[in-house]
Protein backbone atom coordinates (compact mmCIF):
# COMPACT_ATOMS: atom_id res chain seq x y z
CA UNK A 1 0.00 0.00 0.00
CA UNK A 2 1.27 3.17 -1.25
CA UNK A 3 2.06 5.85 1.62
CA UNK A 4 -1.08 8.24 -0.11
CA UNK A 5 -3.29 4.92 0.32
CA UNK A 6 -2.84 4.33 3.59
CA UNK A 7 -3.43 8.02 4.79
CA UNK A 8 -6.89 7.63 2.67
CA UNK A 9 -7.23 4.73 4.76
CA UNK A 10 -6.80 6.19 7.83
CA UNK A 11 -9.67 9.38 6.75
CA UNK A 12 -11.80 7.09 6.12
CA UNK A 13 -11.74 5.41 9.55
CA UNK A 14 -11.98 8.84 10.44
CA UNK A 15 -15.19 10.13 8.16
CA UNK A 16 -16.95 6.90 9.43
CA UNK A 17 -16.71 7.89 13.48
CA UNK A 18 -18.21 11.33 12.14
CA UNK A 19 -20.65 9.90 10.28
CA UNK A 20 -21.69 7.86 13.13
CA UNK A 21 -21.51 10.95 15.62
CA UNK A 22 -23.92 12.65 13.16
CA UNK A 23 -26.65 10.20 13.22
CA UNK A 24 -26.52 10.34 16.37
CA UNK A 25 -26.77 14.07 16.87
CA UNK A 26 -29.42 14.00 14.64
CA UNK A 27 -31.33 11.45 16.65
CA UNK A 28 -31.00 13.90 19.65
CA UNK A 29 -32.40 16.79 17.91
CA UNK A 30 -35.49 14.69 16.49
CA UNK A 31 -36.85 11.75 17.79
CA UNK A 32 -34.26 11.22 21.45
CA UNK A 33 -36.31 10.76 24.27
CA UNK A 34 -35.55 13.78 27.26
CA UNK A 35 -34.00 11.29 29.58
CA UNK A 36 -31.69 9.67 26.89
CA UNK A 37 -30.04 13.18 27.07
CA UNK A 38 -26.82 11.79 30.24
CA UNK A 39 -26.27 8.52 27.82
CA UNK A 40 -25.92 10.39 24.10
CA UNK A 41 -23.40 13.22 25.76
CA UNK A 42 -21.31 9.97 26.75
CA UNK A 43 -21.85 8.06 23.68
CA UNK A 44 -20.83 11.64 21.28
CA UNK A 45 -17.99 12.35 23.70
CA UNK A 46 -16.90 8.24 23.16
CA UNK A 47 -16.77 8.73 19.75
CA UNK A 48 -15.21 12.48 19.48
CA UNK A 49 -12.53 10.79 22.08
CA UNK A 50 -11.40 8.30 18.99
CA UNK A 51 -11.91 10.59 16.83
CA UNK A 52 -9.19 12.87 18.19
CA UNK A 53 -6.78 10.17 19.03
CA UNK A 54 -6.85 8.57 15.66
CA UNK A 55 -6.25 12.61 14.05
CA UNK A 56 -3.64 12.92 16.21
CA UNK A 57 -1.71 9.68 15.80
CA UNK A 58 2.09 10.69 14.45
CA UNK A 59 1.87 7.91 11.70
CA UNK A 60 -0.25 11.12 10.24
CA UNK A 61 2.32 13.50 10.80
CA UNK A 62 4.80 11.08 9.28
CA UNK A 63 2.67 10.52 6.05
CA UNK A 64 2.34 13.61 5.29
CA UNK A 65 5.80 14.75 5.67
CA UNK A 66 6.76 11.80 3.27
CA UNK A 67 3.61 13.17 0.37
CA UNK A 68 4.36 17.15 0.66
CA UNK A 69 7.47 16.01 -0.64
CA UNK A 70 6.07 14.62 -3.48
CA UNK A 71 5.56 17.13 -6.66
CA UNK A 72 4.03 14.70 -8.82
CA UNK A 73 0.50 14.86 -6.55
CA UNK A 74 -2.77 16.04 -8.22
CA UNK A 75 -5.55 18.13 -7.73
CA UNK A 76 -7.30 16.38 -5.84
CA UNK A 77 -4.32 14.76 -3.80
CA UNK A 78 -2.84 18.11 -3.03
CA UNK A 79 -6.46 19.10 -1.93
CA UNK A 80 -6.69 16.20 0.24
CA UNK A 81 -3.07 16.66 2.24
CA UNK A 82 -3.50 20.48 2.53
CA UNK A 83 -7.03 19.95 4.24
CA UNK A 84 -5.23 17.00 6.34
CA UNK A 85 -2.72 18.90 7.36
CA UNK A 86 -4.70 22.16 8.81
CA UNK A 87 -7.16 19.20 10.51
CA UNK A 88 -3.76 17.45 12.17
CA UNK A 89 -2.15 20.75 13.25
CA UNK A 90 -5.60 21.76 14.78
CA UNK A 91 -6.49 18.48 15.88
CA UNK A 92 -3.05 18.38 18.23
CA UNK A 93 -3.25 21.50 19.92
CA UNK A 94 -6.00 20.55 21.66
CA UNK A 95 -6.04 17.84 24.37
CA UNK A 96 -7.64 15.09 24.59
CA UNK A 97 -9.42 15.54 27.78
CA UNK A 98 -10.74 18.92 26.65
CA UNK A 99 -12.08 17.03 23.45
CA UNK A 100 -14.08 14.83 25.47
CA UNK A 101 -15.33 17.27 27.80
CA UNK A 102 -16.33 19.55 25.30
CA UNK A 103 -18.34 16.57 23.27
CA UNK A 104 -19.83 16.09 26.56
CA UNK A 105 -20.98 19.63 27.64
CA UNK A 106 -22.16 20.63 23.67
CA UNK A 107 -24.64 17.23 23.95
CA UNK A 108 -25.94 18.62 27.36
CA UNK A 109 -25.88 21.94 26.40
CA UNK A 110 -28.26 21.57 23.95
CA UNK A 111 -30.76 19.96 25.61
CA UNK A 112 -30.80 22.74 28.34
CA UNK A 113 -31.07 25.38 25.65
CA UNK A 114 -34.12 23.29 24.22
CA UNK A 115 -35.65 23.73 27.50
CA UNK A 116 -35.26 27.51 28.08
CA UNK A 117 -36.32 28.65 24.66
CA UNK A 118 -39.37 26.40 25.47
CA UNK A 119 -39.87 27.52 28.94
CA UNK A 120 -38.79 31.42 27.74
CA UNK A 121 -36.44 30.62 31.09
CA UNK A 122 -32.85 32.09 30.35
CA UNK A 123 -31.48 31.00 33.49
CA UNK A 124 -32.64 27.44 32.66
CA UNK A 125 -29.41 27.82 30.28
CA UNK A 126 -27.15 30.13 31.87
CA UNK A 127 -24.65 27.85 33.85
CA UNK A 128 -24.07 25.82 30.68
CA UNK A 129 -23.98 28.81 28.17
CA UNK A 130 -21.35 30.19 30.63
CA UNK A 131 -19.42 26.68 30.56
CA UNK A 132 -19.52 27.02 27.11
CA UNK A 133 -17.97 30.31 26.58
CA UNK A 134 -14.94 29.53 28.66
CA UNK A 135 -14.64 25.90 26.90
CA UNK A 136 -14.61 28.05 23.72
CA UNK A 137 -12.51 30.85 24.98
CA UNK A 138 -10.04 27.91 26.09
CA UNK A 139 -10.18 26.10 22.43
CA UNK A 140 -9.30 29.52 21.10
CA UNK A 141 -6.01 29.50 22.82
CA UNK A 142 -4.84 26.29 22.51
CA UNK A 143 -5.64 26.72 18.55
CA UNK A 144 -3.80 29.94 18.99
CA UNK A 145 -4.23 33.48 17.04
CA UNK A 146 -2.01 36.27 15.90
CA UNK A 147 -4.64 39.29 16.34
CA UNK A 148 -7.66 38.45 18.46
CA UNK A 149 -9.01 35.28 19.80
CA UNK A 150 -11.61 35.13 18.29
CA UNK A 151 -10.00 34.84 15.07
CA UNK A 152 -9.33 31.07 15.88
CA UNK A 153 -12.74 30.69 15.69
CA UNK A 154 -13.32 32.13 12.86
CA UNK A 155 -10.80 29.94 11.13
CA UNK A 156 -12.81 26.89 11.96
CA UNK A 157 -15.53 27.06 10.07
CA UNK A 158 -13.81 29.26 6.78
CA UNK A 159 -10.26 28.96 6.01
CA UNK A 160 -8.42 32.13 6.57
CA UNK A 161 -11.54 34.58 7.77
CA UNK A 162 -10.29 37.10 10.45
CA UNK A 163 -11.66 39.97 12.29
CA UNK A 164 -9.89 42.56 10.32
CA UNK A 165 -11.31 40.96 7.04
CA UNK A 166 -14.95 40.92 8.33
CA UNK A 167 -14.73 44.33 9.88
CA UNK A 168 -14.70 46.43 6.29
CA UNK A 169 -17.27 43.76 4.83
CA UNK A 170 -19.87 44.37 7.76
CA UNK A 171 -19.36 48.05 7.25
CA UNK A 172 -19.88 48.06 3.28
CA UNK A 173 -22.91 46.01 3.79
CA UNK A 174 -24.32 48.25 6.44
CA UNK A 175 -23.41 51.57 4.55
CA UNK A 176 -25.54 50.16 1.46
CA UNK A 177 -28.29 48.03 2.57
CA UNK A 178 -29.40 50.74 5.76
CA UNK A 179 -30.24 53.47 3.57
CA UNK A 180 -32.44 50.75 1.10
CA UNK A 181 -34.26 49.47 4.89
CA UNK A 182 -34.70 53.52 5.48
CA UNK A 183 -36.38 54.19 2.09
CA UNK A 184 -38.43 50.92 1.71
CA UNK A 185 -39.50 51.99 5.87
CA UNK A 186 -40.33 55.52 4.72
CA UNK A 187 -41.76 54.96 1.14
CA UNK A 188 -42.58 51.66 0.69
CA UNK A 189 -46.65 50.52 0.65
CA UNK A 190 -46.45 47.48 2.76
CA UNK A 191 -49.04 44.94 0.88
CA UNK A 192 -52.15 43.62 2.60
CA UNK A 193 -51.67 40.62 4.94
CA UNK A 194 -55.06 40.16 6.01
CA UNK A 195 -55.24 36.75 3.73
CA UNK A 196 -51.81 35.54 5.84
CA UNK A 197 -53.23 36.63 9.48
CA UNK A 198 -56.96 35.42 9.18
CA UNK A 199 -56.36 32.12 8.51
CA UNK A 200 -55.19 29.04 10.09
CA UNK A 201 -52.84 27.12 8.15
CA UNK A 202 -52.70 23.58 8.61
CA UNK A 203 -49.29 21.77 9.68
CA UNK A 204 -50.67 18.47 7.29
CA UNK A 205 -50.81 21.18 4.42
CA UNK A 206 -47.56 22.84 5.37
CA UNK A 207 -45.83 19.28 5.74
CA UNK A 208 -47.07 18.42 1.99
CA UNK A 209 -46.29 22.03 0.41
CA UNK A 210 -42.73 21.48 1.46
CA UNK A 211 -42.09 18.31 0.41
CA UNK A 212 -43.39 18.99 -2.74
CA UNK A 213 -41.57 21.93 -3.52
CA UNK A 214 -38.46 19.96 -1.81
CA UNK A 215 -38.79 17.38 -4.51
CA UNK A 216 -39.38 19.91 -7.64
CA UNK A 217 -36.00 21.78 -6.98
CA UNK A 218 -34.30 18.75 -6.75
CA UNK A 219 -33.86 17.08 -3.74
CA UNK A 220 -33.43 12.75 -3.75
CA UNK A 221 -35.93 11.52 -1.13
CA UNK A 222 -34.84 7.94 -1.53
CA UNK A 223 -31.59 9.74 -0.68
CA UNK A 224 -32.93 11.74 1.98
CA UNK A 225 -35.83 12.31 4.44
CA UNK A 226 -37.59 16.04 5.88
CA UNK A 227 -38.61 15.70 9.78
CA UNK A 228 -39.31 18.77 11.74
CA UNK A 229 -37.22 19.89 15.23
CA UNK A 230 -36.78 23.18 17.30
CA UNK A 231 -34.06 24.37 15.56
CA UNK A 232 -34.26 23.61 11.35
CA UNK A 233 -31.13 22.03 10.29
CA UNK A 234 -29.61 19.84 7.82
CA UNK A 235 -27.33 16.48 8.74
CA UNK A 236 -26.77 13.22 7.91
CA UNK A 237 -23.53 10.94 7.24
CA UNK A 238 -22.89 11.33 3.25
CA UNK A 239 -24.90 12.05 0.20
CA UNK A 240 -26.95 8.52 0.55
CA UNK A 241 -28.26 10.04 3.96
CA UNK A 242 -29.24 13.41 4.06
CA UNK A 243 -31.36 14.49 6.43
CA UNK A 244 -33.09 18.05 6.88
CA UNK A 245 -35.78 19.00 9.34
CA UNK A 246 -38.41 22.33 9.12
CA UNK A 247 -40.79 23.57 11.95
CA UNK A 248 -44.30 24.68 12.08
CA UNK A 249 -46.65 27.67 12.90
CA UNK A 250 -50.52 27.85 12.57
CA UNK A 251 -50.13 31.40 12.42
CA UNK A 252 -48.30 31.35 9.18
CA UNK A 253 -46.54 29.26 6.54
CA UNK A 254 -43.77 31.20 5.23
CA UNK A 255 -41.77 30.30 8.03
CA UNK A 256 -41.68 26.49 6.99
CA UNK A 257 -41.72 26.60 3.06
CA UNK A 258 -39.01 28.91 3.31
CA UNK A 259 -37.02 27.12 6.34
CA UNK A 260 -37.85 23.99 3.83
CA UNK A 261 -36.50 25.70 0.93
CA UNK A 262 -33.16 26.74 2.89
CA UNK A 263 -32.38 23.37 4.62
CA UNK A 264 -33.57 21.90 0.46
CA UNK A 265 -30.80 24.03 -0.65
CA UNK A 266 -27.83 22.87 1.86
CA UNK A 267 -29.20 18.88 0.87
CA UNK A 268 -29.03 19.05 -2.23
CA UNK A 269 -25.21 20.30 -2.20
CA UNK A 270 -24.82 17.31 -0.02
CA UNK A 271 -26.47 15.20 -2.28
CA UNK A 272 -24.29 16.36 -4.79
CA UNK A 273 -21.06 16.11 -3.54
CA UNK A 274 -18.28 13.48 -5.79
CA UNK A 275 -19.11 10.02 -5.04
CA UNK A 276 -15.18 9.40 -6.25
CA UNK A 277 -14.17 11.41 -3.35
CA UNK A 278 -16.44 9.48 -0.41
CA UNK A 279 -14.49 9.32 3.10
CA UNK A 280 -11.40 12.08 2.14
CA UNK A 281 -11.22 15.07 3.11
CA UNK A 282 -11.27 16.69 -0.45
CA UNK A 283 -14.91 15.24 -1.17
CA UNK A 284 -16.44 17.08 1.59
CA UNK A 285 -18.65 20.52 1.16
CA UNK A 286 -16.35 23.40 0.92
CA UNK A 287 -16.75 25.32 4.13
CA UNK A 288 -20.02 26.84 5.52
CA UNK A 289 -19.83 30.24 3.77
CA UNK A 290 -20.14 27.92 0.79
CA UNK A 291 -22.92 25.43 1.92
CA UNK A 292 -24.68 28.44 3.14
CA UNK A 293 -24.86 30.17 -0.65
CA UNK A 294 -27.00 26.93 -1.70
CA UNK A 295 -29.36 27.34 1.01
CA UNK A 296 -29.73 31.12 0.25
CA UNK A 297 -29.69 30.63 -3.45
CA UNK A 298 -33.06 28.57 -3.20
CA UNK A 299 -34.10 30.03 -0.53
CA UNK A 300 -34.23 33.48 -1.42
CA UNK A 301 -33.13 34.34 -4.62
CA UNK A 302 -35.38 31.61 -6.27
CA UNK A 303 -37.90 30.86 -3.58
CA UNK A 304 -38.59 34.75 -3.45
CA UNK A 305 -38.77 35.51 -7.08
CA UNK A 306 -41.90 36.45 -8.75
CA UNK A 307 -41.52 33.59 -11.18
CA UNK A 308 -41.26 31.14 -8.57
CA UNK A 309 -44.21 32.55 -6.76
CA UNK A 310 -45.97 32.34 -10.13
CA UNK A 311 -45.33 28.69 -10.37
CA UNK A 312 -45.75 27.72 -7.05
CA UNK A 313 -48.75 29.51 -6.63
CA UNK A 314 -51.00 25.99 -7.95
CA UNK A 315 -49.25 23.90 -5.04
CA UNK A 316 -50.24 26.66 -2.30
CA UNK A 317 -53.55 26.44 -4.07
CA UNK A 318 -54.14 22.68 -3.94
CA UNK A 319 -52.72 22.58 0.38
CA UNK A 320 -55.18 25.81 1.31
CA UNK A 321 -57.91 25.86 -1.38
CA UNK A 322 -59.82 28.37 1.05
CA UNK A 323 -57.27 29.84 2.34
CA UNK A 324 -55.90 30.75 -1.24
CA UNK A 325 -58.86 31.64 -2.97
CA UNK A 326 -58.50 35.19 -3.93
CA UNK A 327 -54.78 35.62 -3.80
CA UNK A 328 -52.95 35.86 -6.89
CA UNK A 329 -48.80 35.13 -7.62
CA UNK A 330 -48.15 38.95 -7.37
CA UNK A 331 -49.80 39.32 -3.76
CA UNK A 332 -47.65 35.54 -2.73
CA UNK A 333 -44.66 37.68 -4.07
CA UNK A 334 -45.11 40.89 -2.18
CA UNK A 335 -46.12 39.06 0.82
CA UNK A 336 -43.42 36.77 0.73
CA UNK A 337 -40.75 40.10 0.73
CA UNK A 338 -41.65 42.10 3.08
CA UNK A 339 -39.44 44.06 4.00
CA UNK A 340 -39.30 45.56 7.78
CA UNK A 341 -36.95 44.50 11.13
CA UNK A 342 -37.93 41.62 12.86
CA UNK A 343 -37.07 39.32 15.68
CA UNK A 344 -36.62 36.45 14.64
CA UNK A 345 -33.43 35.92 11.99
CA UNK A 346 -34.70 32.65 10.70
CA UNK A 347 -37.64 34.52 9.33
CA UNK A 348 -35.83 38.18 8.31
CA UNK A 349 -36.09 39.19 4.64
CA UNK A 350 -32.91 39.39 3.00
CA UNK A 351 -32.55 43.42 3.46
CA UNK A 352 -32.47 43.15 6.80
CA UNK A 353 -30.77 39.24 7.57
CA UNK A 354 -27.06 40.96 7.59
CA UNK A 355 -28.12 43.37 10.68
CA UNK A 356 -28.96 39.86 12.53
CA UNK A 357 -25.30 38.65 12.34
CA UNK A 358 -24.10 41.71 12.83
CA UNK A 359 -25.55 41.71 16.12
CA UNK A 360 -24.51 37.96 16.89
CA UNK A 361 -20.85 39.12 15.07
CA UNK A 362 -20.57 42.30 17.56
CA UNK A 363 -21.58 39.96 20.72
CA UNK A 364 -19.48 36.92 19.62
CA UNK A 365 -16.24 39.30 19.32
CA UNK A 366 -16.71 40.66 23.00
CA UNK A 367 -17.95 37.24 24.65
CA UNK A 368 -14.86 35.50 23.25
CA UNK A 369 -12.51 38.37 24.55
CA UNK A 370 -14.10 38.77 28.15
CA UNK A 371 -14.98 42.22 27.49
CA UNK A 372 -18.85 40.70 28.64
CA UNK A 373 -20.16 37.98 30.47
CA UNK A 374 -22.59 35.09 30.31
CA UNK A 375 -25.08 37.42 32.95
CA UNK A 376 -24.89 40.57 30.34
CA UNK A 377 -26.26 38.66 27.52
CA UNK A 378 -29.93 39.51 27.26
CA UNK A 379 -29.10 43.15 28.19
CA UNK A 380 -26.68 43.66 25.39
CA UNK A 381 -29.39 41.59 22.97
CA UNK A 382 -31.96 43.70 23.58
CA UNK A 383 -29.96 46.68 23.78
CA UNK A 384 -28.15 46.41 20.11
CA UNK A 385 -31.60 45.00 18.44
CA UNK A 386 -32.78 48.42 19.71
CA UNK A 387 -29.75 49.99 18.07
CA UNK A 388 -29.55 48.05 14.98
CA UNK A 389 -33.08 47.27 14.08
CA UNK A 390 -34.71 49.53 15.63
CA UNK A 391 -37.64 47.05 17.57
CA UNK A 392 -37.62 45.74 21.41
CA UNK A 393 -37.55 42.30 22.05
CA UNK A 394 -40.22 40.93 24.36
CA UNK A 395 -38.77 38.11 25.88
CA UNK A 396 -35.70 35.57 25.79
CA UNK A 397 -37.17 33.28 24.00
CA UNK A 398 -37.37 35.57 20.79
CA UNK A 399 -34.53 36.93 21.66
CA UNK A 400 -31.08 35.82 22.98
CA UNK A 401 -32.50 32.16 22.96
CA UNK A 402 -33.07 32.18 19.62
CA UNK A 403 -30.73 30.27 18.25
CA UNK A 404 -29.27 26.78 18.79
CA UNK A 405 -25.36 27.80 17.72
CA UNK A 406 -24.23 29.12 21.36
CA UNK A 407 -25.58 25.72 23.22
CA UNK A 408 -23.21 23.59 20.69
CA UNK A 409 -20.04 26.23 21.12
CA UNK A 410 -20.41 27.07 17.41
CA UNK A 411 -18.70 30.03 17.89
CA UNK A 412 -17.53 31.91 14.66
CA UNK A 413 -20.27 30.16 12.50
CA UNK A 414 -22.77 33.23 12.18
CA UNK A 415 -20.58 35.03 10.05
CA UNK A 416 -20.49 32.57 7.25
CA UNK A 417 -24.36 33.43 7.06
CA UNK A 418 -23.65 36.95 5.47
CA UNK A 419 -20.69 35.09 3.36
CA UNK A 420 -23.42 32.80 2.23
CA UNK A 421 -25.48 35.56 0.91
CA UNK A 422 -22.78 37.07 -1.19
CA UNK A 423 -21.77 34.23 -2.52
CA UNK A 424 -25.34 33.22 -3.94
CA UNK A 425 -25.61 36.57 -5.54
CA UNK A 426 -22.56 36.34 -7.04
CA UNK A 427 -22.54 32.31 -8.27
CA UNK A 428 -26.69 33.40 -9.61
CA UNK A 429 -24.91 36.21 -11.60
CA UNK A 430 -22.66 33.80 -13.20
CA UNK A 431 -25.42 31.45 -13.68
CA UNK A 432 -26.98 33.31 -15.83
CA UNK A 433 -24.66 34.14 -18.47
CA UNK A 434 -24.03 30.23 -18.87
CA UNK A 435 -27.88 28.84 -18.75
CA UNK A 436 -29.64 31.13 -20.73
CA UNK A 437 -33.63 32.89 -19.49
CA UNK A 438 -33.34 31.43 -15.19
CA UNK A 439 -36.47 33.17 -14.64
CA UNK A 440 -38.48 32.00 -17.73
CA UNK A 441 -37.31 28.36 -16.59
CA UNK A 442 -38.11 29.32 -12.80
CA UNK A 443 -41.60 30.26 -13.98
CA UNK A 444 -41.74 26.97 -15.98
CA UNK A 445 -40.93 25.03 -13.32
CA UNK A 446 -37.56 23.91 -14.94
CA UNK A 447 -35.00 24.21 -12.25
CA UNK A 448 -32.53 21.24 -13.07
CA UNK A 449 -30.32 23.70 -15.96
CA UNK A 450 -29.49 26.02 -12.87
CA UNK A 451 -28.98 22.41 -10.15
CA UNK A 452 -26.78 21.00 -12.63
CA UNK A 453 -24.97 24.22 -13.32
CA UNK A 454 -24.09 24.44 -9.18
CA UNK A 455 -23.48 20.34 -9.57
CA UNK A 456 -20.93 21.17 -11.97
CA UNK A 457 -19.25 24.47 -10.80
CA UNK A 458 -20.01 23.78 -6.88
CA UNK A 459 -20.93 20.36 -5.75
CA UNK A 460 -18.61 18.41 -7.69
CA UNK A 461 -15.54 20.29 -6.75
CA UNK A 462 -15.92 19.47 -3.22
CA UNK A 463 -13.28 21.19 -1.35
CA UNK A 464 -10.06 20.66 -3.72
CA UNK A 465 -9.82 24.22 -3.53
CA UNK A 466 -9.54 27.08 -1.19
CA UNK A 467 -13.72 28.87 -0.49
CA UNK A 468 -12.45 31.97 -2.13
CA UNK A 469 -10.65 30.28 -4.96
CA UNK A 470 -13.51 28.32 -5.84
CA UNK A 471 -15.62 31.34 -6.19
CA UNK A 472 -13.70 32.88 -8.29
CA UNK A 473 -13.05 29.71 -10.62
CA UNK A 474 -17.01 29.41 -10.11
CA UNK A 475 -17.89 33.37 -11.26
CA UNK A 476 -14.89 35.00 -12.57
CA UNK A 477 -13.37 36.97 -10.08
CA UNK A 478 -13.05 37.01 -6.27
CA UNK A 479 -16.04 37.22 -3.86
CA UNK A 480 -17.28 40.70 -3.67
CA UNK A 481 -20.55 42.03 -2.28
CA UNK A 482 -20.91 44.18 -5.24
CA UNK A 483 -23.69 41.54 -6.69
CA UNK A 484 -25.51 41.25 -3.20
CA UNK A 485 -25.97 44.93 -3.05
CA UNK A 486 -27.21 45.08 -7.01
CA UNK A 487 -29.63 42.02 -6.19
CA UNK A 488 -31.01 43.90 -3.37
CA UNK A 489 -31.25 47.32 -5.30
CA UNK A 490 -33.05 45.86 -8.29
CA UNK A 491 -35.72 43.76 -6.48
CA UNK A 492 -36.70 46.66 -4.20
CA UNK A 493 -37.20 49.08 -6.87
CA UNK A 494 -39.66 46.20 -8.54
CA UNK A 495 -41.32 44.85 -5.20
CA UNK A 496 -41.77 48.95 -4.30
CA UNK A 497 -41.97 50.72 -7.58
CA UNK A 498 -39.37 52.69 -7.10
CA UNK A 499 -38.16 52.89 -10.86
CA UNK A 500 -34.60 52.23 -9.84
CA UNK A 501 -34.50 55.39 -8.30
CA UNK A 502 -33.24 54.35 -4.65
CA UNK A 503 -31.99 58.20 -3.36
Amino acid sequence: MSAYDELMERMKDIDLISQISGLLSWDQEVIMPPKAAKLRAEQLAYLSSIKHEKMTDQNIELLLDELEKNTNLDEIQMGNLRLIRNSYEKATKLPNEFVIEMAKHRSMSMITWTEARAKDDFSIFRDDLEKMINLVRREADYLGYDDVRYDALLDNYESGLTVSKLDPLFKNLRDNVAPLVKLVIEKGEVPDMNWVMKNKWGKKGQENLSQRISEAIGFDFNAGRRDSSTHPFCGGPNPDDVRWTTRYSETEPFGSLYGSMHETGHGMYEQGRPRNLDFQPAGKANGLGIHESQSRLWENQIGRSLEFCKWSLTLWKENFPENMKDVGAENLWKSVNIIQPSLIRTESDEATYNLHIMIRYEIEKKLISGEIEVDDLPRIWNEMYDEFLGIEVPNDSLGVLQDVHWSMGAFGYFPTYTLGNLYSAQLLSAAKKDIGDINKQIQDGNFSPLLEWMREKIHARGSIIEPAELIKEATGHLPSSDEFIEYLENKISDLYGFDGNLN
